[in-house]
């Protein structure tokens, strides 16, 4: 057994999808895995919001408290806190992940929204999403010169380049005659995410290996962005898993007897409606409706109502899939339930009509708030509007978790889960950051022989120390690592 340790994250991968993928043979290597190397499927809940930065930051230091959704409003600070292009989180992180023991310490931290404690992330950050020089990391252009440098990787990538554009071009204005909308923006960053990315993180993870350092936590996002853009279930989408599983086959080969493998995901992904498709309003309109002369801001979409110096108010909206906050005013600390109807009772009643939102969350004086179908509940009363969900106990546990966090919204909206979809604020065929459905249970591939357990994990901050705990054993079990050779293939 070697003694360093390499994760490959595989984002919006559910373990039904995973276990489909291998029936349908479209995983051959980790059909290998599982067959030859006694590799099995560990699932486990990922908690809310069933979204990336929270379930990473759960995974690398086993806190993602107060990380609320892919956006949120920073009330404090007055910001709009998001990861991705542009991301904005370091100019809050010093408020986060306080006296953890980050898992990647030491190591490298390749293509994550953290940077986990590691010695080196081969500028290579989903942080930005982008390649730019970081103040402890070498410059990301030392590592894209080095890559296109090599003619086998240079004519890899021109080769699967065209394949690449001519794929998703067709498959776009494929479903759009077919009368399905494929939301432009993902397409053009799934085309990204595969073309370059993905191939040059592959790289910078055998750089890692080659140069000895552990662990090694990597993450891959094209599942995730194709799944955005045509939905988890298209032909396309699912096409994207042998390029997945061909990567995590060509890591493995790099390994040469010198590291372990874990493969795992952060959630799933479901097929989704956007909330305007009914009738054409957003969320954002429906809201600015019922509170004119206020400005109404979706942080990631469009504004409505008067410009900022002629509004009596201002209400933003962060969407992540079926999960929206509100944020209600400008004031320095979360509203209670209680405060938002005093101030704004025609929205909470006009929010209240809509039938694609299934359940609204607050915060009250006392205890949490639930409404759903017009019926108020308070705490555990809530249950019995959850019944009609998987293991209703943990959702409900999910829930008050998230209804825990200061940076949530005043309000939080979750979409309706009908017939296998979820209304989605977003303008995405496929999504996550909700409840119902495959997007909160994910995986995590491991050897057998780890006796690993996962059947407790109810949320992702329970995953961190079943991997540090991995680490550390691979880590006593035999000497130094000697470093293996870098393979030159694609």
């Amino acid at each position: 057994m070697g003694t360093a340790l390499v994760v490959l994250h595989i984002d919006g991968l559910g373990a039904d999808s995973l276990e489909e993928a291998l029936r349908a043979g479209l995983t051959p290597f980790i059909q290998h895995l599982i067959d030859a190397e006694g590799y099995e499927i560990h699932r486990y809940r990922c908690g809310l919001p069933s979204t990336t930065p929270f379930v990473q930051a759960g995974i690398l230091y086993g806190d993602n408290t107060n990380i609320p959704s892919f956006r949120w409003w920073d009330r404090e600070r007055q910001l709009m806190v998001r990861f991705g292009a542009g991301s904005t989180f370091k100019k809050v992180a010093d408020k986060y992940f306080h006296d953890c023991h980050p898992f990647a310490r030491h190591g490298a931290c390749i293509a994550a929204c953290y940077p986990a404690g590691a010695a080196e992330d081969f500028g290579i950050s989903y942080r930005e999403r982008t390649y730019s020089e970081d103040e402890n990391s070498r410059s990301a252009s030392r590592i894209v010169l080095a890559y296109l440098a090599n003619p086998i990787h240079l004519a890899d990538w021109l080769w699967y380049a065209v394949v690449s554009i001519w794929r998703t071009s067709t498959e776009y204005v494929a479903a759009r005659m077919s009368g399905r909308r494929p939301s432009p923006e993902y397409v053009l960053t799934d085309a990204a995410e595969e073309i370059f990315v993905h191939h040059l993180t592959r790289y910078a993870v055998e750089k890692a290996m080659y140069e000895g350092y552990s662990p090694i936590y990597a993450g891959f996002y094209a599942f995730d962005e194709t799944g955005h853009a045509f939905g988890p279930d298209h032909r396309h989408t699912q096409s994207i898993l042998k390029h997945v599983d061909h990567t995590i086959r060509k890591v493995a080969e790099a390994r040469r007897d010198r590291y372990e493998l874990v493969v795992l995901s952060d959630h799933g992904q479901i097929e989704t409606v956007p909330f305007y498709a009914q009738d054409g309003v957003r969320l954002g309109e429906l809201v600015a409706g019922s509170m004119p002369g206020f400005r109404v801001e979706e942080m990631k979409g469009k504004t409505f109502g008067p410009d900022a110096e002629h509004a009596k108010g201002r209400i933003r909206l962060t969407y992540t899939g079926g999960l929206a906050h509100m944020y209600v005013g400008n004031g320095k600390r979360r509203l209670t339930f209680e405060d938002v109807v005093a101030s704004h009772p025609e929205l909470v009643h006009n929010l209240l009509r809509q039938d694609r939102i299934a359940l609204m969350m607050a915060r009250g004086r006392r205890d949490d708030i639930f409404i759903a179908g017009g019926v108020k509940y308070r705490g555990a009363g809530v249950k019995e509007v959850l019944a009609g969900f998987e293991e209703p106990d943990i959702v409900y546990e999910q829930l008050t978790r998230l209804n825990s966090f200061e940076q949530a919204g005043d309000l939080i909206l979750f979409g309706v889960f009908r017939g296998g979809k979820q209304i989605n604020f977003e303008p995405q065929l496929g999504g996550h950051g909700a409840f119902g459905g495959e997007q909160g249970h994910p995986f995590v591939l491991a050897k057998r022989e780890w006796m690993i357990d996962t059947s407790h994990v109810h949320g992702a901050h329970q995953v961190h120390p079943i991997l540090s705990d991995l680490r550390d054993r691979l880590k006593k079990e035999e000497g130094p690592v000697v470093k293996p050779a870098l393979r030159s293939g694609g």
